[in-house]
C-alpha cells in the first residue's frame, strides 16, 4: 500500500503547518499529476491517489529535510509569512510500504507543542 508523506521543518509554528500542508498538497497533486502520463511517476502517483490516499505529516530538522531531497520527485512548498517565504515543507512522490527511505521510516510523526 502506498502512502504518502509530507514533511515539515521543526521551524514552521504549529498555528501555520495545517495552512502550509493544505497549501502545499495542493500544488502538489498538480505537479504530481502534470508528469507525462505514461510515467513510471505518474503511474505511482495516480495508483496512490486511486487505491491508497493514505498520507502522514512528519515533523523534521533541516538536515532531514535536505535528506528527503534525495529520494527523488518532490514537491516544496512555503507561507510567505513563514520562515521568510523559505520552502518549509516537502512532499516526496508516494511509496510503497516496503520501499520507504529510512530518512521517512524513522523520523517523528508531527504533533502540536503542547506547552
Amino acid at each position: 500500500m502506498k502512502k504518502m508523506y509530507i514533511a515539515v521543518l521543526d521551524e514552521v509554528s504549529d498555528y501555520m503547518v495545517p495552512t502550509l500542508v493544505a497549501h502545499t498538497i495542493l500544488n502538489a497533486h498538480t505537479y504530481f499529476l502534470g508528469f507525462h502520463p505514461e510515467s513510471s511517476e505518474f503511474e505511482v502517483y495516480c495508483d496512490w491517489w486511486e487505491n491508497s490516499y493514505r498520507k502522514v505529516v512528519l515533523k523534521v530538522n533541516r538536515k532531514e529535510y535536505e535528506k528527503i531531497k534525495q529520494t527523488g520527485h518532490y514537491w516544496e512548498g512555503h507561507e510567505n509569512t513563514t520562515l521568510g517565504g523559505t520552502p518549509s515543507c516537502i512532499i516526496p512522490l508516494p511509496v510503497e510500504s516496503d520501499a520507504v527511505p529510512n530518512v521517512l521510516k524513522f523520523t517523528k510523526m508531527w504533533k502540536p507543542n503542547c506547552e
